[in-house]
């Protein structure tokens, strides 16, 4: 995996990188005569697939993956954090003070598109490549799956987008008529491109240790599974979940926090992983996070930082383990760090004093210059130990609570917490939800998981955000904590602006409307 992120450099010179919706639109003209180089022999087609990849985290901090911790700040996991810089465009966001036009939203929107221009030229391009059959057919796979990863980050993002299948539909005029294709048509035409990737793709035990970080079969299937969840198809999640287990490939790291050292890269519990690494030749090529979601007084930007709300899920649950993994607290050790006794989260700066232990590297560990783009922290996108919660929920809403509580109790069992195993109808299903936010906390999974869990039929969101939700009413009526009710820098009624008729969904960016000249339309509220 790393010889991907290395050619990064190479191809990118070319490819889109940075660009317009404009530019993006015009780039098949531009490259068409370099594609056939790319195309001209089983090894450059390889490296054009690695290409793919590059937009599953973007090529730098602000393209992909900072929009992911907007969405983290848009929940009650997190607050914006950073009170010594006035960004309206991210603490605006996170606060449901949204706007049309946002730079993060609208660079999300274009460079996942720029992520899914690239599958299709490596789907319509490699099956002339004379090549063994085989390695044709994995080629193909991945780009379809990277293709389809890329879709439903989209639609769960935007709700229905346009769908563009093909390379060669970009030089027709015809590009800019466009129109957005609903949900479910977009969530049909992932699972179609998942179902077709799984057949080819191989299984994580097949590939080279140096290939590790490729798509393997068990990605697939996790991705569909979570699909299946987002469409409420509880069989079907349920089954293709078991699919995954039966695969006998992946378990839970024997201690959680071994799931995000630097030391430990796909270990056992990973199932999709982005490499990073450092390289001062390539400039974006490590990590960004554990510099975003930094103290201010430790070489961070301060952003994404967990609330105490978070904080006291945990201890409610007794759940020392995974918190110390979770949460740095200001003035508190670092958890597995010796040489940090006494982190400085600078709660003068940082509206929570807390940051994330899970994107923290320990001082003996850091990469000489300590700086963003450089970080060999790995980003996981996929693990065990999500796969078993999907396949917990999914049983639960298919009736078969027997496997549900069989699930949800591996995932506890680790950390040392008891599951009752009496549990039945809500508050099992309760059990199942607050396990995935103690579980998978600041990776990027609370606000889908809220936006599409249902309490009687209306989004569990709406509970927890909006003027009368949960946590607004913690924070503005209850809390006491020492530095989120003495850094005012940040409002502390964030999430009160939360609109369930306008805020399940982001904008539009409104250059696409204008580009597609209104065959594109806005969402409600925007």
């Amino acid at each position: 995996m790393k010889n991907i992120i290395l050619f990064l450099g190479l191809i990118l010179t070319f490819l889109a990188t940075s660009c317009s919706k404009e530019e993006f639109l015009d780039q098949p003209l531009r490259g068409r005569q370099q594609l056939d180089d790319f195309f001209s022999s089983p090894e450059n087609a390889e490296l054009f697939v690695n290409s793919v990849y590059a937009k599953v985290n973007g090529e730098s901090w602000f393209q992909i993956e900072f929009f992911r911790q907007i969405c983290e700040m848009s929940t009650d996991d997190n607050w914006a954090g950073n009170t010594e810089q006035p960004r309206p465009d991210i603490s605006g966001i996170a606060a449901y003070n949204v706007f049309a036009g946002s730079f993060y939203i609208n660079a999300f929107w274009e460079n996942t598109y720029i992520g899914i221009t690239r599958a299709n030229i490596a789907l319509e391009r490699i099956p002339e490549v004379e090549m063994e059959e085989e390695l044709k057919a994995r080629l193909l796979a991945e780009a379809r799956f990277l293709r389809a990863w890329y879709y439903y980050d989209l639609v769960r993002n935007y709700g229905g987008v346009p769908i563009v299948t093909t390379y060669t539909e970009l030089l027709e005029p015809e590009i800019n008529d466009k129109v957005r294709s609903t949900v479910d048509e977009v969530y049909d035409f992932v699972e179609e491109d998942l179902l077709l990737a799984i057949e080819d793709l191989p299984r994580k035990s097949e590939y080279a240790p140096s290939d590790l970080g490729r798509i393997t079969k068990g990605a697939g299937l996790m991705l569909l599974a979570k699909t299946y969840l987002y469409r409420e198809k509880w069989e079907l999640a349920q089954a293709t979940a078991q699919k995954v287990i039966d695969l006998s490939e992946y378990q839970l790291e024997p201690r959680f926090e071994d799931i995000f050292s630097v030391d430990n890269h796909h270990g056992v519990e990973s199932i999709f992983e982005v490499d990073m690494i450092t390289n001062p030749t390539f400039a974006n090529i490590g990590g960004h996070i554990s510099t975003t979601a930094g103290s201010r007084a430790d070489q961070g930007f301060g952003w994404c930082m967990p609330t105490s709300d978070l904080e006291n899920a945990y201890l409610s649950e007794g759940d020392e383990i995974r918190l110390r993994s979770t949460i740095i607290k200001h003035g508190e050790p670092v958890y597995g760090d010796p040489d940090n006794t006494s982190y400085d989260a600078a709660p003068d700066r940082n509206k929570s004093g807390r940051v994330s232990r899970k994107a923290y590297i320990p001082l003996a560990k850091r990469e000489v210059p300590y700086v963003r783009g450089q970080h060999p922290l790995p980003v996981i996108r996929f693990r065990y130990a999500d796969l078993l919660l999907i396949h917990s929920e999914a049983s639960y809403f298919s009736g078969d609570e027997n496997a549900a509580l069989n699930s949800l109790e591996q995932v506890r069992d680790r950390v040392n917490l008891e599951t009752d195993r009496s549990l039945s109808g809500n508050a099992l299903r309760d059990a199942i939800w607050k396990e995935r936010r103690l579980e998978l906390a600041l990776e990027q999974q609370r606000l889908f998981d809220l936006r599409r869990q249902k309490l009687n039929g209306e989004p569990r969101i709406a509970s927890i955000l909006g003027p009368n939700g949960t946590f607004v009413k913690y924070n503005t009526e209850v809390s006491t904590d020492s530095f989120e009710t003495t850094n005012l820098g940040e409002p502390q009624n964030k999430g009160a602006l939360f609109d369930v008729n306008v805020h399940m969904l982001w904008p539009i960016p409104p250059e696409e409307i204008q580009l597609s000249r209104g065959n594109i339309t806005q969402n409600p509220g925007y």
